[in-house]
């Protein structure tokens, strides 16, 4: 008997007992949980937009002060053209002529070999195709003519070849004609012996070159002793000159 009135007992102080309480470091409900989690995000962004509005201010004003300092510079440079126009007028006069070439004519010329049936011991020569071209001077009958007086740099190059070597010599020479007093100056000469040997076809290079002083109107030829042995090749053989 006594053991079921203490189990009846242990019942009835299990009846009586109080229900479980929620812990307090738990929020009541989840929905309110998340709302305080969406009103945390809702501060963070309007604390990120005021940042971004101060910035943004920021650059506007840098912006507007650094429009007003180069107005200041624009306004000083009208100020100086204003009081010493000559000095600007000067300048750029001077800076046209440093982009601008120089107008006026290059006195030059060069002349490349040219077949001709003439026996004659002038050379003929080709005056305006392939690398040919004249400014500023007369070609003529296989002379230069000079159109203004001043120094020239001449300049001649001849290539002679053959099938067989020969024992003839070799002349080259670059003739001054005066118009008005109609006689003939060399101004360069070269002469070559022993160019070749054996029976064999050969060839030979000659150059000359050199500064002269010349008169207007007067004319300027090459001669050769064998002109049936010069190449009109005109990357071998020419003839030019241009004013220094």
């Amino acid at each position: 008997m006594e053991r079921r009135n203490i189990y009846s007992m242990q019942i009835t102080d299990r009846e009586n007992r109080p229900p479980c309480q929620p812990s307090a470091a738990w929020p009541a409900t989840l929905p309110e949980y998340r709302l305080d989690k969406k009103l945390g995000w809702l501060k963070v962004c309007h604390i990120v937009t005021v940042i971004m509005f101060f910035l943004i201010l920021a650059g506007l004003l840098f912006g507007i002060c650094y429009l007003h300092q180069l107005q200041q510079e624009v306004e000083q440079v009208k100020q100086m053209i204003d009081v010493n126009p000559q000095t600007t007028a000067q300048k750029q006069i001077g800076a046209e002529n440093m982009t601008k070439p120089k107008q006026g004519v290059k006195m030059a010329a060069h002349l490349t070999g040219k077949a001709s049936s003439n026996h004659s011991k002038r050379l003929m020569w080709e005056s305006s195709l392939g690398h040919a071209f004249t400014d500023g001077i007369l070609y003529k009958d296989g002379a230069l003519i000079i159109n203004e007086t001043g120094k020239y740099f001449i300049y001649t190059k001849i290539y002679f070849r053959g099938m067989q070597c020969e024992t003839a010599t070799l002349t080259q020479s670059v003739i001054q004609r005066n118009v008005n007093y109609q006689n003939d100056m060399s101004l360069m000469e070269n002469t070559m012996l022993n160019y070749c040997s054996g029976t064999g076809p050969w060839a030979k290079n000659t150059f000359q070159a050199g500064i002269f002083h010349l008169s207007q109107g007067v004319q300027l030829f090459v001669s050769v002793s064998h002109p049936r042995m010069v190449s009109t090749n005109e990357l071998m053989t020419f003839f030019g000159l241009y004013k220094l």
